[in-house]
């Protein structure tokens, strides 16, 4: 009798085992792809920004870029797999800060206004650096936003 509940138990575990490896509840690829897709098109913006020589092309790439690092930051947070258990790190690691692309578009339209003799414009680019950041780690483009300022 024990013999059969020890066969018995290893046909029904040989049958879940299967089962047991099919995760559903993990990122699907479709996220993936749409998070990777999301920073590209930011770089093509910051790209596009730090090519340009049209200021209202660069004024509106230095909006979007700005517009999307907000949404990004406040109100989803890093971009993590979809799941219930804790991350210790980011699923996904970018190899450029989309907050230093912004402001550096930004802050690339601000002098570029500012020769065109469009102040206020330069004016809404300096603040704009200055607003939206002012961590330390991004303290040197808040430094040069000051200086256009003045």
């Amino acid at each position: 009798m024990r013999r059969e509940k020890r066969l018995w138990l290893t046909l029904v575990l040989t049958l879940l085992m299967p089962l047991g490896g099919c995760d559903t509840s993990g990122p699907s690829s479709r996220a993936s792809l749409s998070d990777g897709g999301r920073f590209m098109d930011l770089w093509s913006t910051y790209t596009h920004c730090s090519r340009s020589e049209d200021l209202d092309a660069m004024r509106a790439d230095a909006q979007r870029l700005n517009r999307e690092v907000n949404t990004i930051d406040s109100s989803e947070g890093p971009i993590h797999p979809e799941s219930n258990e804790p991350v210790p790190a980011p699923a996904i690691r970018l190899s450029a800060d989309p907050a230093a692309m912004a402001a550096s578009c930004t802050l690339r339209a601000g002098p570029t206004a500012r020769e065109m003799g469009r102040l206020n414009v330069a004016r809404e680019m300096f603040h704009m650096v200055i607003t939206n950041f002012p961590q330390q780690r991004y303290q040197h483009y808040a430094a040069q936003a000051r200086l256009g300022l003045e």
